[in-house]
C-alpha cells in the first residue's frame, strides 16, 4: 500500500510540474532518485537497494503500477515495440486518472509522514524534469551511489537497505558537501542541496 501511496504521488507531481505522459523508464528512473535522495528529507525510502544491471529499474514498483492500472487510478496512454536491438520490453507511457485518484490523494495528505514526502517530492520532480526524457536513465547511472566502482555490474546497490541512509548513502554524502563550497554565512537548505544534486546529474547526464 506504501508503494501505491508512493507512486500515486509520483505520478501526480511529475505531471503538476510540467510531465506529460510518463514512460516506465521515466517513472523508474524519477523513483530512484526519489528512494536515494530521501534522507535529505528525513523520509524513509520505499527501496533501499537495486540491482546494478543497466540503468535502475524496480520490479516491485512495476509491479504495483500495473495494480493501479487494473484498479483505474492509472491510465495506460500508449504501447510501443521497442527499436530494433532495445531489448524485448513493450514501452509503455502512463498518466494518473484524475477523477479517481484524487479522493485517494487528500486522504494521503492528510497523514502528516506524506506532506512532507509530497513536498519533497515535488521539489525534486521540478528538478528532474530539466533533464531530457532520454538522459534520464544516464542521469540515474551516474548517482554516486549508482556509479560507484566498488559496486560490481550485476551486484546490489545499497543505500539504505542495510548501510546509514545518511552516512552510508554516497548521494546523500555528496549532496551534503555542497554546503563546503558556500561562504560560511550561509546554510544550505534541503531543498537546495537537492537541486544543486540534481543540477550535477543534469550536467553529467547531459555530457
Amino acid at each position: 500500500m506504501l508503494i501505491r501511496a508512493r507512486l500515486l504521488q509520483m505520478l501526480s507531481v511529475l505531471e503538476r510540474t510540467g510531465g506529460a505522459a510518463v514512460s516506465t523508464d521515466t517513472l523508474n528512473a524519477f523513483a530512484y532518485f526519489a528512494n536515494v535522495l530521501s534522507p535529505l528529507w528525513d523520509i524513509d525510502p520505499i527501496e533501499g537497494s537495486v540491482l546494478k544491471q543497466g540503468a535502475p529499474r524496480f520490479p516491485s514498483l512495476e509491479l504495483e503500477l500495473d495494480a493501479l492500472v487494473g484498479a483505474g487510478l492509472v491510465t495506460v496512454i500508449s504501447l510501443t515495440q521497442p527499436t530494433a536491438g532495445a531489448g524485448s520490453s513493450v514501452v509503455a507511457t502512463f498518466r494518473i486518472n484524475h477523477e479517481k485518484s484524487a479522493p485517494l490523494l487528500d486522504s494521503i495528505r492528510m497523514l502528516p509522514d506524506e506532506q512532507s514526502a509530497e513536498s519533497f517530492l515535488l521539489e525534486l520532480a521540478s528538478a528532474f524534469l530539466e533533464i531530457r526524457p532520454d538522459r534520464q536513465d544516464d542521469a540515474a547511472i551516474s548517482d554516486a551511489a549508482y556509479s560507484n566502482p566498488k559496486v560490481a555490474h550485476g551486484r546490489v546497490v545499497d543505500f539504505a537497505e542495510w548501510v546509514s541512509p545518511r552516512r552510508g548513502n554516497a548521494a546523500w554524502n555528496v549532496a551534503q558537501s555542497f554546503q563546503r563550497y558556500v561562504p560560511e554565512r550561509v546554510t544550505l537548505s534541503r531543498a537546495e542541496k537537492l537541486v544543486m544534486y540534481m543540477h550535477l546529474m543534469k550536467r553529467r547526464a547531459h555530457g
